[in-house]
Parts: structure tokens; sequence; C-alpha cells
């Protein structure tokens, strides 16, 4: 598996000082982000309605919030969704590079899920050590500079070819957003609405990037984008944005094998971090408790 640590100069070098902007080209943020595209069996139709970011070859991660919103969206069936579900990468070209999800596992604490893939078309499965990326999963600091990226929200497209191909086409532009840690919430910023770890910052932060990665000065995966309420212009400073922390992922209980196969035995992912499958800096200081009757076990990080 191949890790990247962000060194993309189109988002390093972006100002100190909050800013919004659309990326022209290829990215390394791009290699590492996919677009969440729902085709609900429907030969002509697909939705896009969110971002997400790759931890291992077949593992990404996204906000809970998102898978939810598609299950309401096209329906279920005791958990299984009645629509095919893809990350997409698109590379130069365009090439679409697109993995299906087959399993889904959501936090039941948190606005996080994990979900697995497997290639789709002949561009993903060409791709053997596809590009991944590190975490942090301490929460960021107060007054540390962040870049959220994602995916402009647009209605993608189904075009035909003479031959009666089905193509699909993204046109939703890659866009990075800076800013700085305002608040950290250790533990929830209230009871209703963000009631799980999470951090504000003042930085723009459209639905379509919803999902998406945040990232901090090292590189490193630090957030996912959960929620973003932007202010008129001129009535505000700044923008009400947060993050979700990720600590409270090395939770998430999962029954997928090395080699994509369901297992009767589910494990946290954090011993994926202690396997080093996936990296996650900092996870010995996180501690997972049992629960009685229940599944998922109570997750507690330290700070020392």
């Amino acid at each position: 598996m191949s890790t990247l640590y962000f060194q993309d100069t189109s988002l390093s070098t972006m100002p100190t000082t909050p800013e919004f902007r659309y990326l022209e080209g290829d990215t390394a943020a791009a290699s590492v982000s996919a677009r969440l595209v729902a085709n609900p069996y429907e030969p002509n139709e697909i939705h896009e309605l969110g971002s997400s970011i790759r931890i291992a070859k077949n593992l990404y991660v996204t906000a809970k919030h998102v898978i939810e919103d598609y299950l309401q969206t096209f329906g279920h069936k005791n958990g299984t969704a009645n629509f095919s579900f893809w990350a997409v990468h698109v590379e130069p070209g365009p090439q679409y590079s697109i993995w299906e999800v087959d399993r889904c596992w959501l936090s039941p604490c948190a606005d996080l899920a994990v979900f697995h893939t497997r290639a789709y078309n002949d561009i993903a499965t060409q791709q053997h050590l596809p590009t991944c990326v590190g975490m942090s999963i301490a929460p960021p600091h107060v007054g540390e500079r962040v870049v959220a990226f994602g995916y402009e929200r647009r209605k993608p497209k189904v075009v035909i070819d003479s031959d009666g191909t089905r193509h699909i086409e993204l046109e939703g532009k890659p866009s990075a957003s800076v800013g700085e840690v305002i608040e950290v919430h250790e533990h929830s910023r209230d009871t209703v609405n963000l009631n799980y770890p999470c951090f504000r910052v003042n930085c723009k932060m459209p639905g379509g990037m919803s999902g998406g990665p945040i990232f901090n000065d090292s590189g490193r995966l630090c957030g996912i984008v959960c929620y973003g309420m932007n202010q008129l212009e001129g009535t505000f400073n700044d923008h009400l944005s947060y993050g979700m922390s990720l600590w409270p992922l090395m939770g998430i209980v999962m029954n997928i094998g090395d080699n994509g196969e369901i297992i009767d035995n589910a494990y946290p992912l954090l011993d994926l971090a202690r396997r080093s499958i996936i990296h996650a800096e900092g996870w010995q200081r996180v501690t997972l408790h049992s629960i009685a009757g229940s599944t998922f076990p109570a997750v507690s990080f330290s700070r020392i």
C-alpha cells in the first residue's frame, strides 16, 4: 500500500487567512479523495451527494450523514441499499476510476462512516497500489491552519456514445478551503446537532464537500467535513463550519477480511492501525471499552 503524506503545492501554499478556491488540473488531494455517486438502477440516472477519502486500497472514510442521506433518498432493505453506490476518482483525460461500495459501517457515536470497495471498471482494476492518505487522529489545536478539500455539487450526467455505451460525466470542480481552527469540542458541541467530538473552523464548506478530508499542515488527514453554514458576506466575520475529529473512527466495528471477504469475527478499525494496514498517528492513545449488550465499544482518547 502506498501512503501519501500530503505535499500538494496547490493547497499547501494557500494563504493563512480564510480562502476558498476551485482548483484546476490534477492534484494530490484528488488522487485520494473520491466523489460519492449513486445509481438507483435506472440506466440514465445518477446522483452525487458528497466526498470521501481513501485510507487503504479498498477502504474509505466519509461523513455518516452522507451515507444516511443516500439510504433515505433511494431506500434500503434491512440495511442493504436499493441502489449501486460508487466512489469515483476523476483522473487526467478525464478517465474515471470507479470503485463500487460493497460494505459500509456507520459509527454509533460520531458523524463518521467507513466503507469497503471493489474495482468496478478497468481503470480501477489496473490500480494495484492506489495512493492512500495517512491520518493524525488527535484533534487539531486551536489556531492551527487546516485545508478542507471536496467537490462542487453539480448534477452529473449519463452520456450515451454512438455505439450505445454509457459513460458518466462529473462536472463538479475540486475545491479547497483554508482556515484556522477556532474551537475544539473534545466530546460534543451540543446535545442535538453536533453531539460528537468535533472542531470549528472559519472556512467555507459547501454541501458537496460533506464527507471530504481536512488536512493539517503536516499533510495528514486530521478531520472530516461534517457541517457548514456559510454566512452572508458583510454580516459575519467568518463561516460556521465544523470538522469531525477522527479518533472515534477507531471504534467502528467491521467484518471484512484482508481480501474483501465477509468474516465471522468482527473487529474494530483500531486493529488495522495496530497492523499498519492504515496509518493512524496517535492510535496508541485510543482505548476501547466493552459495553454489556452492545456490539460497539465505547471509545476514549487521551491527549497525553
